[in-house]
This record gives structure tokens, sequence and C-alpha cells, in this order.
């Protein structure tokens, strides 16, 4: 959740000059290289302190529009963080990656979505499976949502499915993901090897049992 208006952080930032392999060097130093670019616009080296980076984003939202400063300029511009590289084993930041936007275009960004609720279909020994982890949506950039909220609380019978298009958005807000995509589902509980082994049992008897009276109808018969 964020701890303050976005509008109220400036992230600084500086110009760029080492590229390539030799950024190594750069996150040795407790910075963190990135680029900036934008429509129409050629793509900026840049780098950031780490302790900077995890002030500002520690205090918005992942979607949240951020006021750069580069070089400490007075002429900010608003981005958003588009891209976060992490390191596969120690998950620190490699790179990232900021789309300077116009904030009176729309632009398509994910939101995270997050299951709230509680669904019949668990009480009834049910489960329920998120098959959509993120939404692809379209908005002006100062009223990106970073989070949707999905109620489970629909799902009141085995099957049932919670889709895109049944989602609640904010206003000026749409989703770019089709609308027919599941997002949750409320499925049935799962027969154990025991069971299944006791259902075939059954059955079997049932036959062996049907079978004789078979044999004695016509024994009788005779």
């Amino acid at each position: 959740m964020p701890m303050s208006d976005a509008a109220e952080v400036v992230l600084q930032a500086e110009s760029r000059t080492v590229l390539g392999r030799k950024v190594k060097q750069l996150r040795r130093d407790g910075l963190v290289p990135g680029n900036v670019y934008g429509r129409g616009q050629e793509s900026r080296a840049i780098q950031a302190d780490l302790t900077e980076i995890q002030r500002v984003f520690g205090a918005v939202d992942r979607n949240s529009v951020v006021t750069m400063s580069i070089d400490g300029t007075s002429e900010t511009i608003p981005v958003v963080l588009r891209e976060i590289q992490r390191h596969p084993v120690t998950r620190r930041l490699v790179h990232l990656d900021f789309y300077q936007v116009d904030l009176t275009r729309a632009i398509h960004s994910e939101a995270r979505l997050s299951l709230i609720g509680e669904s019949e279909a668990v009480s009834m020994g049910g489960t329920v499976v998120q098959s959509l982890e993120l939404l692809m949506l379209e908005a002006l950039p100062g009223a990106m949502p970073s989070v949707i909220e999905v109620d489970i609380s629909v799902l009141e019978e085995f099957g049932h499915s919670v889709l895109v298009r049944d989602l609640v958005l904010p206003e000026g807000v749409t989703a770019v993901t089709d609308g027919a995509v599941a997002v949750a589902t409320a499925l049935a509980p799962r027969v154990t090897e025991e069971e299944e082994e006791a259902e075939e049992l059954a059955a079997e008897e049932a036959l062996a049992e049907a079978a004789e009276g078979d044999e004695e109808e016509a024994e009788e018969e005779e």
C-alpha cells in the first residue's frame, strides 16, 4: 500500500555513461542501472542509488506515476516503472526500465489480481483456483491501479468461474485482456485413490449381485 502521494515523491537519478558488462561495477557500488524511454523519444541511460529506489518505491504503488529528476535539474519528468530485472538467485535489482508518460494519454499496464471474499464452494469441500495472476489494463497514467480485487463470494457452485468481464474496475480503467478469460474457478473436491477403489469395488459387487440374480431367475424358469 502507498504511504504517500506519488506527486510528492521525486526519484533522483543520474545520467549513465557506463554501459554493457561494465555495469557490474555500478551494482557493486550500490547503484542500479536503468533506462528511460517514451513515445517518440530515444532511450536514455540512467542510474540511481539502490537506497533511493527503495525509498521511492517503498512509498508508492507499483504503477504509480513518479516524478524523476535527472542530474539534479529542476526540469522533472513523469515516469512509470515499466520493467524490473532481478538476479535469478539473489533477487537483487539488476536493471530498471522507466517509461516517460504523457499524463493526458492512456497507457497499458499490468495490475496484480487479488482474491477476496469467501466462496460457498469451499465450504462444500471444493477449492478456488486462480488461473490469471496479472490483468492488462488501459487507463490514464494517474488512474492506473496496481491491484484489482476479485470477489470470489459469487462462486457458489462447482464449475462456476469469475471472468475478466465480471471484474469491477475503477472508473476510467478498462481491461485489455479478453473478457472471456477465466480469473478464478470453483472446483469440486478431488476424489482420492481410496475413494476411487471403493467406488470400483462397489460397482463390481453390484454387477456380481446382478449376475447372481439373473442366474437364480434362469434356474427358477427351468
